[in-house]
């Protein structure tokens, strides 16, 4: 039985049964993506798109060490069940993207990501963005950085002591590997309940990243504040922003505490807690995250 935290609402939980059926199919079999190369900032982004092409888009961020194949089910799932154009890029230093340029600093990172955004012709009124992690710290960067979305969503931004987020670079899940299948293998031990799809999208990604520029982001931010710095920016006052974050039971970065802080900033109808979700929903439970997800960016 889940209870109330404070003045929080309680977990969602949630079963392909609660789902649209076009989404609960786009979960279980998911499209494959078009794949797209965008200059933008001196660097050439990679990236992955669902959907119609003319119909409103969603902008995918992902986190450090990760890469845009992590949202390998949550976009077309988006993409299907809002009818939506869905665009998940390959930040700098990740994935197919590379060319890091040194900008580890959210609002720098964010600088960069507006530049895309506009070259990419994704600049448009109605365009949502979802950030996970290093992601959504970025996101919450935009608006700052002159980009201002229709609806923000910060999916379990970290909350957490700078000591804290660089002990990642000592985590296993997060080394780089240099053969794809000795990566595979890893995960798969390490996190045997994940779905193959998702080892492989971690797994690819723990291949791409470039190290120095991983490091730096991890060591060079300080405490990271779940996103509360870039949304206290006058610019981002009147953008709809939400928190979907992990359980903290499970692995969820965001604490009570920090909950609460960014829920008196975004209102407190506009944080989700996800039942059992770790710091990467997305993976674990996947059907909650995307119920989140799509209640957040209706």
């Amino acid at each position: 039985m889940t209870t109330e935290i404070g003045p929080l609402a309680p977990p969602l939980a949630a079963a392909s049964s609660d789902l649209p059926a076009d989404v609960a199919l786009a979960l279980d079999e998911p499209a494959v993506p078009q794949m797209g190369l965008v200059e933008a900032a001196g660097i050439p982004f990679a990236t992955r798109t669902w959907g119609d092409p003319g119909q409103p888009p969603i902008l995918l961020v992902h986190g450090v060490t990760a890469s845009s194949r992590v949202w390998w089910r949550i976009g077309p799932a988006l993409a299907a069940g809002l009818g939506a154009c869905v665009v998940a890029v390959d930040q700098a230093a990740h994935g197919f993207t590379g060319h890091w340029r040194g900008h580890h600093r959210f609002a720098d990172n964010a600088g960069d990501l507006v530049a895309f955004v506009d070259a990419a012709r994704l600049a448009r009124a109605d365009i949502r963005v979802v950030g996970h992690s290093w992601g959504g710290m970025t996101a919450a960067a935009l608006p700052g950085a002159g980009f201002v979305p229709a609806t923000l969503v910060l999916l379990d931004p970290p909350a957490i002591p700078a000591a804290a987020i660089a002990a990642m670079l000592d985590d296993p899940i997060e080394r780089h590997y240099d053969d794809l299948d000795e990566a595979i293998t890893a995960l798969g031990r390490l996190h045997p309940t994940w779905a193959f799809g998702d080892v492989l999208a971690k797994a690819e990604a723990l291949t791409q990243f470039d190290e120095p520029a991983v490091r730096s982001i991890l060591t060079g931010n300080g405490d990271w504040d779940g996103g509360l710095a870039g949304l206290s920016d006058p610019a981002a006052g009147g953008v709809p922003t939400w928190l979907v974050r992990g359980d903290p039971a499970a692995g969820g970065l965001v604490p009570d505490d920090a909950a609460v802080r960014i829920a008196e900033r975004i209102g407190f109808d506009h944080v989700i807690t996800i039942a059992g979700g770790a710091h990467g929903p997305m993976r674990q439970p996947p059907e909650a995250t995307a119920l989140a997800l799509l209640r957040a960016l209706a």
